[in-house]
């Protein structure tokens, strides 16, 4: 049978495609966006050419089930094994108590309630332990690899499978999915959104407007990293759709004649703006309100109103969902009220932990973006603007390098104007550098600090603004335009928040890598592989690595002296030579862009054989141990032993739950405690920097902040043994902090100063040692038991 494609469906870019009758058809015209003649057949659209290959239906899903098997394998291995982190054992512990009945409330400083009520239910059906504490994450970072899917029509057979391939072996990701946080729930949630979205642009069916709703309120019960998400995803549709929205603000068409980019634009909007009602306490400075307290102010909780300004609050909040609820009546009256269920129900669920705390819908509503707001001049982790070029360089390499060559090879074949927004940029950079013109003393967050100037704040508005513009210069597909739009975005918006640490880059790293695996997926499918193989294009596989090899050695060995390294120079450089010959023979026979195209996907497989490398060593060889960037003021292995210690202790004392103990509560060292001890029913938390707080004689064991130790053993009761010095927690040294533009550019250019970077990411080696602080550890001579030395 032969569908005929109707003149309403000409002007469809050519690589982007369109729903036909259930059928995913896709145009071969190129990138550009061209009318296609009307009654073409879809075989004629969707037929295959020499290029590329198709996967059998059966292969392909036998890849997507063994993708699973590895995924959920790498992360269920010793899932239970590393210390527990600071921030693990507050979600644990909180957990827990949910778990045990004693309950607990949302707090915004923790993020939302899906994380605490999923590791509970890990709790319920598998007991409280450090590998079900970790279990929710392990399943939801298994799950991810199949999320790819939903964008399988656009990503392509192969891109999908890549993009199941980088998800699955993603070091950061593969780390955070091993780790008791909400960041890789929030991964799995952003993709499924994004993915959902274009499902619904390409299909217009209102079920993925449900599950769109589903997912939205999923993010915002999760973290308030969900601003963001909905933040990008709502200014990329706004751009594509603000006409319709002008045409629809001076009455020239209503809701109901949206199209499918605004329908889902509006659903976007119509289901968050209630929650964004607390970003008016930016303003609150002009008013004299307290509409977002910031953190300290005495007798109120961050981000909370307080005084008027809840008067205030309640009102703009009941302004906000109004305007949606209009908006929602006019637009898609049934759908609107069907997906405002399916939104509410979750969000109220969640927070009010369902039912029992009918106030968590207004800190859910209200306080989880007021608390981040008020959070921003704290800036945790206190790292610098470029901490994503750092700490991506070293995990998440892959990904960044093929997005970044592929913006700039679609920006050569997009004329001038990518190259003005790129001068724009630079020239707001430079702006930015030069610190005197930039940056001016004041007072942030209670210290002193570099704030913009005028003149700054105009320089950064002209960088972020022509880098969110350069996608829509490229001469490429809508969805490879998102798809960019998507990366930079996302990067932008973490390198100015204030907060920035390690476990973000898991949001940081998504697009770069659904972008890479749809650059390689139309590489790889623009290569004509049989021609390829007759050709001896294979050998290509093994001359590329040879090749980087040769530079290598060219680079950082020593090649001797006098005519030894004249010789070898002069060896090395022929091979070289001769292999660019053979790649100018590649490419006579198959074509310039084939013989690239298999230079680089050689390229990219030596890529993936170093971060397969390094998310192993993160992983499994330094998962708690800070040389890893990833591994944050971690807890060391040395208390995790203590804890497992202290219960054999107990067992042998016969005690078991009532064993006395006595923790050092100085510098919030009862974390990570408070989770290993969470079965301990006689314990004793004090801060013994007070010198009347002692141990007491009935106390077997004292764990004692380094601080402390000293005034603490001289008055410990009699029969306690020496101390035991053991480090409690350390952390990654972060000489990286005072990195300037000259010190980059002096290591760029000078050989003798690459060493460090690369001992680093090679071997790991550090050039100052790891920071750390310790306690120690006293036991009574009455525990039948000699301590391990």
């Amino acid at each position: 049978m032969t569908i005929e494609i109707t003149s309403e469906d000409q002007n469809i870019p050519a690589t982007d495609g369109r729903w036909v009758d259930g059928t995913w058809a896709t145009g071969t015209a190129g990138d550009n966006e061209v009318a296609r003649p009307s009654s073409v057949p879809v075989s004629a659209i969707t037929s295959e050419s020499s290029k590329g290959f198709k996967i059998p239906s059966r292969v392909e899903w036998s890849i997507y089930g063994g993708l699973l098997l590895v995924a959920l394998m790498m992360r269920l291995y010793e899932l239970g094994d590393r210390a527990v982190h600071h921030d693990e054992s507050l979600h644990g512990y909180f957990a827990y108590q949910i778990f045990t009945g004693a309950g607990y409330d949302h707090n915004p400083l923790m993020h939302g309630m899906f994380l605490f009520h999923s590791m509970a239910a890990s709790f319920f059906f598998v007991g409280d332990s450090e590998f079900s504490m970790r279990l929710p994450m392990a399943l939801f970072g298994t799950g991810l690899v199949l999320v790819p899917l939903i964008l399988r029509h656009r990503l392509g057979q192969t891109g999908a499978l890549i993009a199941a391939v980088l998800l699955v072996f993603s070091p950061s990701l593969l780390y955070y999915s091993r780790f008791a946080r909400n960041d890789i729930f929030m991964v799995v949630f952003a993709l499924a959104l994004a993915g959902v979205m274009w499902r619904y642009i390409d299909e217009q069916k209102h079920r993925w407007l449900y599950i769109g709703a589903g997912l939205i309120a999923l993010g915002f019960v999760t973290k308030e990293t969900q601003y963001i998400v909905i933040g990008l995803l709502g200014l990329y549709l706004e751009i594509r759709v603000w006409r319709e929205v002008r045409d629809w603000l001076y009455a020239r068409r209503t809701l109901k004649e949206f199209s499918p980019e605004a329908s889902f634009y509006l659903l976007l909007i119509t289901l968050s703006l209630p929650l964004m009602a607390a970003g008016v306490a930016v303003f609150q400075g002009l008013f004299g309100l307290t509409l977002a307290a910031e953190d300290g102010l005495p007798g109120v909780v961050t981000g909370s109103p307080s005084g008027a300004g809840w008067y205030v609050a309640i009102g703009i909040s009941a302004v906000f969902l109004a305007i949606s609820l209009a908006i929602g009546w006019y637009w898609k009256r049934k759908v609107f009220l069907a997906a405002f269920a399916v939104f509410a129900f979750i969000f109220v669920l969640m927070f009010t932990n369902f039912g029992s705390n009918p106030a968590g819908v207004g800190s859910g509503a209200w306080q989880s973006l007021g608390y981040w707001l008020a959070q921003q001049d704290v800036a945790r982790g206190n790292q610098p603007w470029y901490y994503y070029f750092m700490i991506g360089s070293v995990y998440e390499f892959l990904p960044f390098a093929v997005a970044g060559t592929a913006l700039i090879y679609y920006g050569f074949k997009s004329g001038m104007r990518p190259w003005i927004f790129l001068v724009l940029i630079v020239a707001g950079t430079a702006v930015l550098a030069d610190s005197s013109t930039s940056f001016e003393k004041g007072v942030v967050a209670g210290s002193e600090q570099d704030v913009l100037t005028y003149a700054g704040i105009f320089a950064l508005f002209v960088v972020i603004a022509s880098a969110l513009a350069t996608p829509f210069a490229l001469k490429t597909s809508r969805f490879n335009q998102f798809l960019f739009f998507w990366t930079i975005g996302t990067f932008i918006a973490y390198t100015q928040a204030g907060e920035k640490m390690p476990w973000l880059l898991v949001n940081v790293a998504l697009p770069a890598i659904i972008l890479a695996a749809k650059v390689l997926n139309d590489i790889i499918m623009s290569i004509d592989w049989r021609k390829m193989w007759h050709s001896q294009g294979a050998l290509a596989l093994v001359g590329v690595p040879i090749f980087y090899l040769l530079l290598w050695k060219l680079a950082f060995e020593d090649l001797g002296t006098g005519s030894r390294q004249f010789a070898s120079a002069w060896i090395i450089l022929t091979v070289l030579g001769l292999l660019l010959l053979g790649l100018q023979i590649l490419a006579s026979r198959i074509g310039k862009p084939g013989a690239l195209g298999i230079v680089g996907l050689a390229t990219v497989a030596i890529m993936f054989g170093f971060t397969f490398r390094a998310g192993w060593i993160a992983n499994y060889e330094n998962s708690d141990i800070p040389r890893e960037m990833l591994v944050y003021t971690q807890t060391s292995p040395d208390l995790h032993n203590l804890a497992k210690e202290i219960e054999q202790t107990a067992q042998l004392t016969g005690e078991r739950s009532e064993i006395k103990l006595a923790i050092d509560t100085r510098d919030a060292y009862a974390w990570p405690w408070q989770w290993y001890l969470r079965r301990y029913t006689e314990v004793s938390w004090s801060d013994h920097t007070d010198e009347k707080i002692l141990v007491s004689d009935d106390r077997v064991i004292a764990v004692i902040n380094e601080h402390n130790a000293t005034k603490t053993a001289e008055n410990l009761p009699d029969g306690f043994s020496e101390g035991r010095r053991f480090v409690h927690r350390w952390w990654f040294p972060e000489s990286y902090r005072d990195l300037t533009a000259k010190t980059f550019f002096e290591t760029l250019f000078d050989r003798k100063l690459w060493a460090g970077s690369v001992d680093y990411f090679l071997y790991r080696k550090l050039a100052n040692p790891i920071g750390t602080i310790d306690s120690y550890v006293y036991f009574s001579d009455e525990i039948p038991l000699v301590p391990s030395k």
